[in-house]
């Protein structure tokens, strides 16, 4: 790892500019952290679109308005909810686009956070998952933490959905999209 590009770190905006994000999709990001997923793919999808920010912590939640207001965007529609738990106030069917980044290697319930996703994207809907690749690394989660692409496609083929295709990302992660 002697090049500059060989050491950039992820860039929302960058991942989601080849993720087929279209205006007026609708979009939810599964554990939305500091918004950093949401406001990108807010200004992808336009103002006929929406985004819906799920997470459990009322301080990323926070995190994600400031940004959309940083950003001027008023399509970005923040939700608490435990994801692990059935219920995320979304309609079933309603989104083009789910977002999982770096959620499901923090996750113990698996496979409750993916039938979430099943229930509420659309048929021919998207999922985008990026993880951090399960190698050694300088920095990132416990190793044993961390879901293998063979290990996350064999839970995504189990819970309904099927590899569409790959994603570039960075020196650390992976970034694969599947389709319901």
């Amino acid at each position: 790892m002697n090049t500059k590009t060989e050491l950039r770190f992820l860039d929302p905006k960058e991942i989601l500019a080849t993720s087929g994000i279209q205006k007026g999709e609708t979009v939810a990001d599964f554990g939305c952290g500091n918004g950093f997923y949401p406001v990108a793919a807010a200004l992808m999808v336009g103002n006929e679109g929406q985004v819906f920010a799920i997470d459990v912590k009322a301080e990323a939640l926070e995190a994600t308005i400031s940004a959309a207001k940083h950003e001027g965007l008023s399509n970005i529609y923040t939700v608490r909810h435990d994801l692990e738990l059935p219920g995320v106030k979304i309609k079933d069917n309603s989104c083009d686009v789910v977002i999982l980044s770096g959620i499901l290697h923090l996750s113990k319930l698996q496979r409750n956070v993916l039938k979430e996703t099943y229930r509420v994207l659309k048929t021919g809907g998207r999922i985008i998952v990026i993880e951090w690749k399960k190698e050694k690394l300088p920095f990132g989660p416990n190793i044993n933490d961390r879901v293998s692409q063979q290990e996350m496609n064999d839970m995504l083929t189990k819970s309904g959905f099927r590899l569409s295709g790959e994603m570039p990302a960075d020196t650390f992660h992976y970034a694969l999209i599947y389709i319901k």
